[in-house]
């Protein structure tokens, strides 16, 4: 048996057929579990060469093959024996790129990914022996289909826009997987070559789709792995496929980064069991590998650990599937720099000593671990307890290598600028959450506040509220008051946000409003948002009759109070759904029910006065907009500018 690791130009560039055994399966890979986090490791692999100019190598897995004796023809014939979905949709990829290149009118391009799926016709013996892969039975009529269709038509590219040059071809799927698959790539494929997947960037700068063409080509020519198992004639090929998918439990990027580390101390000559024993036993228990949520995918725990302390010790975002490839290329980036001149070292981290040696590795995981762990179990009560939840409904994770930065340098002797710290970060987060701004660019707005913090040598929530109050744009700027009362009193935010969001809004606002009379204590988790002027308002809350003079203006009245129910002013929230007669019931009716039985801060606010004038005995449009008022400067003294 040999085994190597190859890159897809090593396997498919000669005159080569894999064929895959009529006794395996069809091709059953499709886009939920297999083709989008293929993707998103190939749209990572790009976003960085076309960012750096440089690609890391990216493991896909491993194939097993089993040469034939040209029993098919006089060329090289292998036998697929494991790993034909994956060669199958490598294939599918290759030939979008190609057909993209044909639309492009880039014969260099398409002449190269063309050879990556096609041998040349004088090569052949046999038709079928021109494909480089050839599937089993019941997938060789789609296959040969999309080998042919061309996809898109070639035209000048001066003559076409974008959208015209990457139209939909008229092809259909019909349930057949094999041509889904490649309807798939294809138009991930398309829209980064027209720049949709692009992160907004204030520079404004746009890359021609032939420029991304070099580096598409440079990335699945040679930037995809796959280990390569050729099997000799004493191997037992049913024996390694069954060993290969039924046996074992997959490696964890952390247990190749341990084996790594481990091997290098011990070529190193240094003590294994004592570095094992004081900086790498404590991720050997089940906490570190639990799996737990983040995104919409669930990893175990040292997986998320790993990607958070590498983004921030590398300085730039690091990929999930790249775990082990970004923190080998770190380790022995740092170890070349040990070697150089003082005069050529790059510019030192003012914040923390950068991990250099085997050992130094070792502590460093162990140190900021320590802080992640933290994160996961944070004490009961506390300011990062509070920050944490409410992360949660800002639903982003690129806030975590600044947290672990913050929370290694600042704890803890300095427990209150860490709170301080805390606050500023949740302030700029949920200000930008209720305004509707984006969160598409925040991975790279933290690891430029990462680097300017760095560079001033000063962790303090002055440092980071200056950094983000001089961001400028959509993508980054800090919401002023003006900008934050706007949104609070006139955006729709019931419609705007999910629930749980608006939810997390609503219960912070509470918590501000308690009494210092009053017991501190915390809201339950099953709070449900409620409507003060319901959404079915036309029974029960009739228009004011000025407003029936005629139809447009009885429209246009119901289109502002329509607009108006969803703002947060006409929003609260309560621990039981009310009865909907109660619910859609009228003011007279419903308030009474809100103050008799809601104990929240936030539906003092509901209670008929005793003594004085009772400014609530109608709840309208201005009762509304007074309301929305008083919460933004609830809203004001939780996430101050």
């Amino acid at each position: 048996m040999d085994a190597k690791a190859r890159d897809l130009n090593q396997i498919f560039d000669g005159t080569i057929s894999f064929q895959i055994p009529l006794f395996q399966r069809p091709y059953v890979w499709n886009k939920e579990k297999n083709w989008e986090p293929l993707w998103d490791d190939i749209q990572g692999l790009l976003d960085y060469e076309v960012q750096f100019g440089r690609h890391r190598k990216h493991f896909l897995g491993a194939v097993v093959l089993e040469q034939l004796k040209n029993v098919a023809g006089s060329i090289e014939t292998h036998q697929v024996i494991d790993g034909q979905q994956r060669f199958t949709t490598l294939q599918l990829i290759m030939l979008a790129a190609r057909d993209l290149a044909n639309g492009l009118d880039n014969e260099k391009y398409f002449d190269r990914f063309n050879d990556l799926v096609t041998n040349k016709a004088s090569k052949v013996d046999y038709d079928h022996e021109k494909y480089k892969v050839w599937p089993t039975n019941r997938d060789r009529e789609a296959f040969k289909a999309l080998h042919e269709s061309g996809a898109v038509e070639k035209a000048p590219l001066a003559d076409l826009t974008l959208e015209q040059l990457f139209s939909e071809e008229p092809i259909e799927a019909n349930g057949n997987k094999m041509i889904e698959g490649y309807l798939y790539f294809r138009k991930k494929l398309r829209d980064w070559l027209t720049g949709k997947f692009d992160e907004m960037d204030e520079s404004g700068e746009e890359i021609h789709p032939e420029e991304r063409l070099d580096a598409l080509w440079k990335i699945i020519s040679g930037g995809l792995q796959v280990v390569v198992i050729n099997l000799d004639d004493d191997d037992e090929s049913q024996v390694i496929f069954e060993t290969l998918n039924a046996r074992g439990t997959q490696l964890l990027p952390a247990d190749l980064v341990k084996n790594y580390l481990f091997r290098k101390a011990q070529a190193e000559s240094q003590n294994i069991e004592e570095l094992y024993k004081r900086h790498w036993s404590a991720f050997d228990n089940d906490f570190w590998r639990t799996e737990v949520t983040q995104g919409r995918a669930k990893r175990p725990r040292i997986d998320l650990f790993l990607q958070h302390y590498l983004t921030l010790m590398m300085r730039e975002e690091v990929r999930p599937a790249h775990l082990f490839e970004s923190f080998k290329e770190y380790v022995e980036n740092q170890q070349a720099l040990a070697d150089l001149p003082a005069e050529k070292l790059p510019t030192k981290s003012n914040l923390s000593v950068m991990p250099v040696t085997t050992e130094e590795q070792l502590k460093a995981l162990a140190r900021y671990s320590q802080a992640f762990q933290t994160f996961a179990e944070p004490p009961a009560g506390s300011r990062l307890a509070t920050f944490l939840k409410r992360l949660e409904a800002v639903d982003t994770a690129t806030v975590y290598p600044l947290l672990l930065l913050a929370c290694d340098q600042l704890l803890p002797s300095k427990r209150w600028e860490f709170d301080q710290f805390l606050t500023v970060l949740e302030s700029f987060l949920m200000r930008r959450m209720v305004c509707g701004l984006t969160s598409k660019n925040y991975n790279r707005l933290f690891l430029d506040v990462i680097k300017t913090l760095d560079r001033e040598g000063e962790l303090t929530a002055n440092a980071l509220k200056s950094i983000l109050q001089s961001s400028e744009g959509d993508s980054v700027r800090f919401p002023s008051d003006e900008e934050f009362k706007k949104s609070i009193l006139n955006r729709a935010i019931y419609q705007a946000l999910a629930q749980y969001k608006v939810r997390a809004v609503l219960e912070a606002i509470d918590q501000t409003q308690a009494d210092r009379k009053s017991e501190n204590l915390e809201l339950p988790n099953d709070l449900t948002i409620e409507h003060v002027m319901p959404v079915n308002w036309e029974l029960n809350w009739p228009i004011p009759q000025e407003y029936l003079a005629d139809a447009e203006t009885k429209l246009k009245f119901a289109q502002q109070r329509n607009q108006l129910i969803h703002t947060l002013g006409n929003l609260t929230l309560i621990t039981g759904s009310l009865n909907p007669s109660l619910s859609n019931g009228s003011w007279q009716k419903k308030r009474p029910e809100l103050a008799r039985y809601s104990k929240l801060n936030l539906n003092r606010y509901f209670y008929p006065f005793h003594e004085g004038e009772d400014l609530l005995e109608d709840w309208n449009e201005n009762t509304i907009v007074t309301r929305g008022e008083v919460l933004f400067d609830s809203a004001r003294q939780v996430w101050p500018f």
